[in-house]
């Protein structure tokens, strides 16, 4: 099957006629390594940390007016916290953008191919048998056997 969903809807396909979810098992199979760039916009990231700024600056000017005595009334302390917030916010999101899009932040990951559902060799022949007549054409089903039984340690 090439996606998991696939595989996914084969185990629940033979859930429904009894089979023991514990016993069926997906497999990721034909393992490739990728390798992929994070390219997080920088303007994205520097707008979400001028809107954060913005909030927290807003939230600390709050509480200053509320518990702090000041020669400034509460909407001027409101706006400088507004300003200020913004201005550390932007400067946060600038240098986490640069910081994340550099040249060297490269992710490799190990992505399967294919997936394969296993179950034991003494179900393999009701497995098989259960998707041969549940064939609908739209999805290529196919069981391996000898699924590995989990062993509780000692």
């Amino acid at each position: 099957m090439s996606t998991y969903e696939d595989a996914q809807q084969t185990v629940d396909y033979l859930r429904s006629y009894g089979m023991d979810a514990g016993r069926l098992e997906v497999v990721g199979a034909g393992l490739r390594q990728a390798t992929r760039h994070r390219i997080v916009p920088v303007a994205r990231l520097t707008g979400v940390g001028a809107l954060q700024g913005a909030a927290l600056g807003v939230l600390a000017a709050v509480f200053i007016t509320l518990v702090a005595e000041t020669t400034l009334n509460g909407l001027a302390v409101v706006v400088w916290g507004f300003v200020y917030g913004v201005i550390v916010g932007t400067l946060w999101g600038l240098f986490r953008g640069l910081i994340r899009n550099r040249p060297d932040a490269v992710i490799t990951q190990v992505l399967p191919t294919t997936y394969e559902v296993r179950c034991p060799t003494d179900e393999l022949a009701v497995a098989q048998t259960l998707l041969a007549d549940g064939e609908d054409g739209r999805v290529e089903r196919e069981v391996i056997a000898d699924a590995p039984q989990h062993k509780n340690a000692a």
